[in-house]
């Protein structure tokens, strides 16, 4: 039901009609203002760096001048803002173009939902990275130096208020057709929950009825590479589905996946609680339908549905070499120590097997915890029969995985940092037949790459 969901990665492909771009990393301007015409002369090699710089220096000015007289400034073709290929652009966070010295005629014109120069969705994208402070992004784009010539740009921009941001850019040279037409699709979970989340600001701007409509649209800003947005309500009535919308209108809360688990069930008490990630096993349709596994995010629109998107991903990507390492040390130190003592060191909240969020838990294969150094007062409890919010005898699960030797469980558990209910992911191995030991991680948005 739902391969994929569209892509918020600052790889996918974007361009504005002459918006330009900057550069890899921050740095603070120390430049003098105003700026002088000596200082403007044409730039004939332009680094990262200088990019940076020259919209640092930008929004210095605009917090130095005022907002009225820096929009003037950086929309004089002749002014101070403008050398060589870089110039400064601005916009609020509605789109609306407040600055371009090369397209005056655009200045109070919204352009939050146009194509680059291969016909993809792109701009609130780049406004999502300047909402969130300073950031870059590539896209395509016409290079009027060039003889109007699609080319690769770097883009850097920043948040000079809560109301309106700037960036510059940088060509990197021709750009064939093939090359932009299939878009980065988002490689993390980060980049997953941002783009569901611009999906639901969307739908909260533009009504109900315009975002499915937008969530159906295979060339609309909300289908990029092998990802979408779906939706559904808290029925589970799907009312969006891109690559199947002969299915809209279907109830699709009994279904399940290839493990048996209900994951539309899933997917609606995690909208109900405010959003969340889930962990499932669904037919890739690039693969000849062969079953992966895939982490999805979803959170409610309103009180009427909810709405998701996700990637397929393989165990090697969820759990980490660093995980999967913690797990072995422990059994090894087990082994050789006997368990009374392992227990003794996996119990202690000081001890060598709790560092850096992990910590080793242990049971027998009767369901008796043995070790749980955050939750000392579960020890000795038998839990076999505990379930998590969606009625997956996980334990058990996780028993089962850990007699075939070592295996991956997922899970719904409250992280403590957080005091919410979240998708823990944890690595389990069996000691000696007759018990076992693990750690997990619980499902955060972050940078690691997930794309299987």
């Amino acid at each position: 039901m739902k391969p994929g969901c569209a892509s918020l990665s600052l790889f996918i492909v974007l361009a504005l009609l002459v918006i330009a771009s900057g550069c890899t990393q921050t740095s603070s301007s120390s430049t003098k203002i105003p700026v002088t015409q000596e200082k403007a002369a044409t730039i004939t090699t332009t680094t990262n760096e200088t990019m940076v710089a020259f919209v640092n220096e930008a929004a210095a000015y605009a917090k130095t001048y005022g907002k009225d007289a820096a929009l003037a400034e950086f929309s004089n073709k002749n002014g101070s803002f403008v050398r060589g290929e870089l110039y400064i652009y601005a916009y609020d966070f509605n789109g609306t173009t407040l600055a371009h010295p090369y397209s005056p005629e655009k200045v109070g014109v919204n352009r939050a939902d146009e194509p680059d120069a291969y016909g993809h969705p792109y701009f609130r994208n780049v406004m999502d990275v300047a909402r969130n402070g300073s950031g870059y992004v590539w896209f395509y784009y016409v290079n009027p130096l060039h003889n109007n010539s699609v080319e690769k740009k770097l883009g850097y921009v920043t948040k000079v208020s809560d109301d309106w941001w700037l960036g510059s850019g940088v060509y990197y040279g021709p750009a064939e057709p093939v090359e932009a037409s299939a878009p980065d699709a988002p490689s993390t979970s980060r980049e997953i929950k941002d783009f569901v989340d611009s999906a639901a600001t969307y739908a909260q701007q533009h009504g109900k009825t315009a975002a499915l409509a937008a969530f159906s649209n295979a060339t609309g800003p909300f289908a990029v590479g092998d990802v979408y947005i779906y939706a559904l309500d808290y029925s589970g009535n799907a009312l969006a589905l891109l690559h199947q919308p002969d299915l809209v209108g279907t109830n699709f809360l009994n279904l399940t996946d290839a493990s048996g688990t209900y994951y539309t069930k899933t997917e609606v008490q995690l909208a109900k609680l405010g959003g969340g990630y889930l962990l499932y096993r669904y037919p890739n349709p690039a693969e000849n339908y062969s079953v992966r596994y895939k982490v999805s995010y979803v959170r409610p629109v309103d009180d009427t549905y909810w709405i998701g998107a996700g990637i397929y991903t393989r165990e090697d990507l969820l759990i980490d070499q660093e995980l999967r390492q913690f797990v072995t040390d422990a059994k090894a130190y087990a082994k050789t120590n006997g368990k009374e003592k392992a227990l003794a060191e996996f119990n202690n909240p000081n001890g060598s097997f709790v560092k850096d969020g992990l910590y080793i838990f242990a049971d027998d294969y009767n369901g008796t915890a043995l070790a749980w150094p955050s939750r000392p007062d579960q020890v000795g409890v038998n839990r076999i029969n505990v379930t998590d919010l969606d009625g997956s005898y996980y334990m058990q699960t996780m028993f089962a995985s850990a007699r075939n030797g070592t295996g991956m469980v997922e899970y719904y558990s409250v992280n403590p940092a957080t005091n919410t209910t979240q998708l823990k992911i944890s690595y389990v191995t069996d000691v000696d037949g007759t018990w076992m030991l693990g750690a997990g991680r619980y499902l955060e948005p972050n940078t690691a790459n997930l794309r299987g």
